[in-house]
């Protein structure tokens, strides 16, 4: 059996990948869900590998990594140090030399001309929350959903989001990527927050093998059984 520990992406808590975590452990598989410093402004990437670096149990050997979206910056970090971890990037943003995520998502830095503007680059889907601080619009989210899902997404992403720290998303990604390792992309079809063709991209530039579900960007919420399956099958054999 194995421990997968999940690097969670942007705006997240722990309790965000309850769904997924209730079923591995089912399947008899350990699981630490990482804390990161979402909610410090002044966090850096540094700092949230910190996090993972801290969470991770004293015996590595049947530790699988797996990067959430965002989770993807930190999961490459820690991955370069362990080149014999296995990792699984799930709708995860793999960086680029010289590029931070906004930069990979935006296609630049929107927070180069302040604060208020580079929260209203983004029309509406986040709010400010503090100094160097924002939120994900909620109400635009479920807006968006299905009529007969929308209580059911409020709750959970009340319940599960958090403010998240700006710096770090302008953070640039100094140096290559990891590409040695057994290396695994979940890749979303039906995303519409990472591009199913962006995904495809990354993974190529890592040589990761590529399994894909038909979901948006929250495969742990949308289809919790299936992606059970396709983490646990992805540690097969290593």
């Amino acid at each position: 059996m194995s421990t997968f520990v999940i690097v969670p992406g942007a705006w997240d808590t722990p309790s965000t990948m309850e769904p997924l975590v209730e079923r591995l452990r089912s399947a008899g598989h350990a699981v630490i869900v990482v804390d990161l410093p979402c909610e410090d402004a002044d966090a850096t990437l540094e700092r949230y590998a910190e996090a993972v670096r801290d969470a991770l149990p004293d015996d590595l050997a049947d530790v699988v990594l797996v990067g959430y979206s965002f989770g993807g910056f930190t999961a490459s970090r820690i991955a370069l140090e362990h080149p014999d971890m296995p990792v699984i990037y799930l709708a995860a943003w793999i960086p680029r030399d010289g590029a931070s995520v906004l930069d990979l998502f935006a296609g630049g830095d929107p927070f180069e001309a302040g604060e208020d503007a580079g929260i209203a680059a983004f029309d509406g889907l986040i709010l400010g929350a503090g100094a160097g601080l924002c939120a994900l619009n909620i109400d635009r989210y479920v807006a968006a959903a299905d009529p007969s899902e929308q209580d059911a997404i409020r709750s959970y992403l009340e319940r599960t989001q958090r403010p998240q720290g700006i710096a770090v998303l302008r953070e640039k990604w100094r140096g290559e990527p990891p590409t040695s390792g057994r290396c695994t992309y979940v890749l979303t079809t039906a995303d519409t927050l990472v591009p199913p063709e962006a995904q495809r991209v990354m993974a190529a530039s890592v040589g990761a093998d590529v399994v894909e579900i038909a979901t948006d960007h929250g495969p742990f919420r949308e289809q919790p059984e299936r992606l059970t399956e396709l983490l646990v099958a992805a540690t097969r054999g290593r």
